[in-house]
């Protein structure tokens, strides 16, 4: 067995002499020599089948440098989950949006991501470059799910909104048959009142023909006859001159006395009332009342107070006209009930 030597026990170097202290200061009168490069030392042989000695690689050369192995980086690659988180989140959002009513429109887009997301993902699973398969997977359903909600509920508002349509157009068709019936039941009624009150007014305005028709009936000259409605018939002779005979009063000077015959005469089926009838009102031109004449004689006669049918009565009265008087008028007063006609004669005194 050989026995390694000590490493300070090699022989002494030549440029060191034998016995020199190395820690010695160097001498002032001998000139610096270059200093040899430190030697390492060797390292003491290994037996074959020996373990290494510490710090030395197995195999190593004896006394030649070591430096322990440097460790290389190992990069393993990322999975790339991406696409399958974001293929869920979307089929998650499609899905919601799907279930409102007011945003199904907006479903089918996130809902068709999800769905082509959650393809690729499942595409990266299968190459091993992705570890979501299931959360792939996930957003592949909800977007099949979401596209189906998205066209149910398109289908069903597209359905909704024609039943509303529909209902609203019968309604509108309703109201406007109801606009035209009652337009038409305006007109209707407009039409009826229309001939009432053409009807009324050829009646009001045959009423004022026919009253204008009996004013002008009831303006007679002397020697005229008018019937009034209950069948009293009234005539009136020409005046004649009068001579008083008795009278009472003062006759006016220079007046023309002049008598005023009326006979009236009963032609209807019932009595008659005279009531106010018994003196007929005489006026001059000017339309003053003249001098109304009673004598002693007895000439002069009133009428009843009524007449029975079939019956006839006269009444005469004198009056005292002023001196070139012209046209005068006698008018005779009837009241049937509270319809009250006058008769009007006008002439000329002679």
């Amino acid at each position: 067995m050989t026995v390694p030597a000590p490493p300070d026990s090699g022989p002494p170097s030549a440029a060191e002499p034998a016995g020199a202290d190395p820690w010695a200061p160097p001498d002032p009168g001998v000139a610096p020599t270059a200093a040899a490069p430190p030697v390492a030392p060797a390292a003491p042989p290994v037996a074959p089948g020996a373990p290494a000695a510490p710090g030395m690689p197995p195999g190593g050369a004896p006394g030649g440098p070591y430096w322990p192995p440097y460790p290389m980086p190992t990069h393993a690659p990322q999975p790339r989950n991406g696409l399958g988180i974001a293929a869920l989140v979307l089929g998650i959002v499609g899905v919601v949006l799907g279930l409102v009513i007011v945003l199904f429109w907006l479903s089918w887009l996130p809902a068709l991501l999800a769905l082509v997301f959650g393809a690729i993902g499942l595409g990266h699973a299968r190459k091993g470059l992705a570890t979501n398969r299931a959360m792939a997977l996930a957003g592949v359903v909800l977007g099949i799910t979401g596209l189906l909600v998205s066209v149910g509920t398109g289908v069903f508002v597209g359905v909704r909104v024609h039943a509303i349509n529909k209902e609203l157009k019968a309604e509108a068709d309703d109201a406007r048959a109801r606009s035209e019936a009652a337009t038409k039941a305006a007109q209707e009624r407009a039409a009826k009142e229309k001939a009432r009150l053409d009807a009324e007014r050829q009646k009001y305005e045959a009423e004022q023909e026919k009253a204008a028709a009996d004013e002008r009936a009831r303006h007679l000259p002397f020697g005229q006859s008018y019937t009034y409605p209950d069948g009293l018939k009234v005539t009136m002779a020409a005046p004649e001159p009068y001579t008083p005979r008795g009278a009472v009063g003062e006759v006016p000077k220079d007046a023309e006395v002049v008598q005023v015959r009326i006979t009236v005469a009963n032609t209807g089926p019932a009595e008659v009332s005279l009531y106010g009838s018994g003196m007929p009102t005489v006026k001059d031109a000017k339309g003053n009342l003249v001098f109304t004449l009673i004598d002693g004689s007895g000439r002069m006669k009133l009428l009843a107070d009524s007449l029975a049918p079939g019956q006839e009565a006269v009444s005469l009265t004198a009056y005292a006209l002023p001196a070139d008087a012209g046209p005068f008028t006698v008018r005779f007063d009837h009241t049937m009930g509270t319809d009250h006609r006058s008769v009007v004669w006008t002439g000329s005194p002679g």
